[in-house]
């Protein structure tokens, strides 16, 4: 499980967790992923590491620093179990009792089982999958935006990789000059004891409070330093004090729910675990550092990463692991969250966190998964979560890539070179040949925090309508809107780009009453509309919507829901010669398309 927790949480969900790991193997032109065998709780893997590890210089990583016993200054604040209980975080809003999640309203809910789904003067900025989306047009108008922040969330990453660096998004209360701190917190082995649950620095029940448990174990934590024990001067980012008062102590840069830390380091538990370096792949093709003359150039060059741990070392995480890890992205301001994982089955703990996301306005991204068959991962089958699937160098849906009517659009996603981790190289490794819809996800994230950069006066309704409207159509026929094994199309960086700035003028444009109260029009000859219109209907009620978390809501309240039409989305700048309330659907019916 998580490289922290993996083994830890062995007796809950172990057996699970076995069946799930992705294989790494040479694969064939299409780079085609080996399939997990699946347990009743398993998941689908939507990353295949075809790596090979190229360290591009030999620079020495500095290694973690092994914990001293220094005597505590006498400034120093003592806390335990029973503190941390009643300063419990805020985003510890369950308890976990078997395979069961219990919330704190004494809902219950199955845990499920989550793994990962893998021109500038940089080198290798120029690759299939950048000339594909027109990303070095697009880059000649804009390379994102610094007052953006895309929420990775995923397993740990590369912090010193020469592609990251000043890119992180940083928590500045956690930040600054420190006047106290409290005392470093030592594992087992720092503290000479046997390898037990009391003293490894996990949280294996995930209740929120570390090592407020007992039993033997294999697995710990690094010891976790305060300033003085680091060499440092006293700093709020190293002083062991919760000092934002969110319920996590130093998370100056991400945080950990797996092993609840403050440590989003790649390789903390298990340097050479399955998953160790997929945080890292991802994130470079989201958002690698560009005219760095190294290595490669990400989608998105200037937005804030937000590093963010919900999986292990090994590629698995939980239903609150990667909820939580929701609910802190929104917490902490991000635009996008990129989610390069997926699990088998509906998750509906997972859905709240996902919908309270897209509710505040944020825009939520999935991979669909690498079974090859109509079983799009969770949350990507979520209609309210933008599902990416893969393409290969030929422009053709992956044979890895799952497919089903919730997938809205693909990006390449074979044959792809990225940053990388190792254990000997920390700041410059990179990896060729990786292949999966983990890989095709962050290029739409990194394009979506772009278009948010550059459009802060569009919702995210209207941002994500940009992108899925105005795609490479690639074999779908025109008379299909839809394609279950490729959405809306491939995504096509320069047309999404331009979309709000080129004024249409469609012969009518209709309001929908309803709380997003999008502007939608009835899409004309060579136009494709991605907003699905639905006819809702109870007894004698019908209405309409657009809106997929309000359909979801009226379909709980015994509402039936039928899909009417694809729609187009209006934006500010287009010129309708018509404009008024939808009151009868038979208006509509002229330009239905599906």
């Amino acid at each position: 499980m998580n490289n922290k927790k993996s083994l830890a949480l062995s007796a809950v969900f172990l057996s699970a967790i076995s069946a799930i790991m992705w294989l790494s193997t040479p694969l064939p032109i299409q780079n085609t992923p080996v399939n997990s065998p699946q347990t009743p709780i398993s998941v689908t893997t939507t990353v295949e590491d075809t790596t090979e590890e190229i360290p591009v210089t030999s620079n020495n990583p500095s290694s973690r620093i092994v914990a001293t016993q220094s005597a505590p200054s006498p400034e120093i604040l003592v806390s335990d179990n029973k503190i941390q209980e009643l300063m419990k975080s805020p985003y510890v809003q369950e308890k976990l009792s078997e395979n069961t999640i219990v919330s704190d309203s004494s809902d219950s809910y199955p845990l499920r089982t989550y793994t990962t789904q893998a021109l500038p003067n940089d080198p290798a900025a120029n690759q299939w999958w950048t000339t594909n989306t027109k990303l070095p047009e697009l880059w000649d108008q804009t390379t994102g935006s610094a007052d953006t922040v895309l929420a990775i969330i995923d397993t740990g990453f590369a912090l010193q990789h020469e592609e990251f660096q000043g890119r992180w998004h940083e928590n500045s209360a956690e930040k600054g000059i420190g006047f106290s701190e409290q005392p470093s917190k030592l594992n087992c082995s720092d503290r000479s004891l046997a390898l037990n649950l009391s003293c490894n620095l996990i949280d294996d029940d995930f209740d929120g409070i570390v090592d407020n448990e007992s039993g033997p174990t294999t697995v710990e934590n690094p010891s976790q330093l305060n300033c003085t024990d680091q060499g440092r001067p006293l700093d709020k980012s190293c002083n062991m004090i919760d000092d934002d008062g969110n319920g996590l102590i130093d998370d100056w840069r991400g945080w950990d729910f797996m092993n609840f830390d403050n440590s989003v380091q790649a390789g903390d538990i298990n340097p050479s675990g399955n998953g160790v370096r997929h945080g890292s792949y991802v994130t470079g093709i989201a958002a690698a550092n560009a005219n760095n003359n190294v290595g490669i150039a990400g989608v998105n060059w200037r937005t804030r990463i937000l590093p963010i741990q919900a999986l292990s070392d090994d590629g698995s995480g939980t239903s609150i692991s990667v909820a939580r890890s929701i609910r802190y992205a929104v917490a902490r301001g991000a635009n996008v969250i990129s989610l390069s994982l997926g699990g088998t089955y509906p998750d509906s703990y997972i859905r709240q966190a996902v919908q309270e996301a897209i509710t505040a306005g944020v825009i939520v991204v999935a991979a669909t998964g690498n079974d090859g068959c109509e079983c799009v991962s969770y949350p990507a089958n979520y209609p309210e979560v933008v599902a990416v699937g893969a393409l290969n160098q030929n422009n053709e849906r992956a044979s890895f890539s799952s497919y089903g009517e919730n997938v809205d659009i693909v990006a390449p996603g074979t044959q792809l070179y990225t940053a990388s981790w190792s254990q000997n190289n920390q700041t410059s490794a990179y990896a060729s040949g990786i292949a999966g819809t983990s890989l095709a996800t962050p290029i739409v994230s990194g394009l979506l925090a772009i278009l948010v950069g550059e459009y802060p006066e569009l919702s995210s309704n209207e941002i994500i309508a940009i992108i899925t409207e105005n795609t490479n159509r690639l074999s779908i026929p025109t008379v299909t809107t839809h394609s279950a094994f490729l959405g809306y199309g491939g995504i096509d960086t320069v047309r999404s780009f331009s979309r709000p700035l080129l004024a249409q003028s469609p012969s009518m444009r209709y309001g929908l009453s309803f709380s997003d109260t999008p502007r939608l029009h009835a899409c004309e000859e060579n136009y494709f509309g991605s907003s699905r219109l639905y006819r809702l209907s109870k007894n004698a009620i019908v209405q309409f919507s657009a809106d997929p978390i309000e359909i979801y809501q009226k379909q709980q309240q015994g509402y039936s829901a039928q899909l009417f039409t694809y729609a187009c989305r209006s934006l500010a700048v287009d010129k309708p010669e018509t404009v008024r309330l939808l009151q009868l659907y038979s208006e509509f019916s002229v330009f239905k398309k599906f």
